[in-house]
């Protein structure tokens, strides 16, 4: 038996945010965070000129993988909130992207290792752009659903057409 999941259209109830959950992420980037610190702390109480190689590179591994984790989670998409006239994607550490529903030219999923939501779009100053961003982010078939659903321009291949057209026949059904 199949999961069945409601695919909620969003047309009529804008402002609507879908988001990692904040009680989560900000745990795991403290946990990060106590990791890094405790890793310096580490290297700075324990290790000295007599300390066996081993002993001096473990803990600058484990402050390395534990500070790319925390970049990638402050700089990957937290957020994305519909709004009337325009898309809003939030980080928690940089600028959000604005794009305007009329602005936004092509929707695509792109496999590499994982899927890929790749959203193509005209930037404010008139040039074409893109956005990435893994397809596991939270509620995101619900997500590729609205844009294209308020995006009446956006050229969408036809694979996907065919993803939409049974993601909502489904959801009618």
């Amino acid at each position: 038996m199949a999961l069945q999941r409601k695919i909620n259209l969003i047309r009529d109830h804008i402002p609507v945010l879908y988001r990692y959950n904040p009680l989560a992420r900000w745990l795991l980037i403290g946990i990060l965070m106590l990791i890094i610190i405790y890793c310096i702390y580490f290297l700075v109480r324990f290790v000295d000129s007599d300390t066996a190689m081993f002993n001096k590179m473990l803990p600058l591994a484990i402050g390395f993988i534990a500070l790319d984790s925390m970049l990638r989670k402050i700089t990957s998409l937290n957020s994305v909130l519909f709004e009337q006239d325009h898309l809003r994607l939030g980080f928690i550490a940089k600028r959000p992207i604005i794009i305007a529903y009329d602005k936004i030219t092509a929707l695509d999923l792109k496999r590499k290792i994982t899927y890929y939501l790749v959203i193509s779009y005209e930037n404010e100053k008139g040039k074409q752009s893109s956005y990435t961003t893994p397809a596991s982010f939270p509620n995101i078939l619900e997500i590729i659903v609205n844009i294209a659903d308020l995006a009446k321009t956006a050229v969408i291949p036809d694979t996907m057409k065919n993803l939409l057209e049974y993601v909502k026949e489904s959801n009618d059904a």
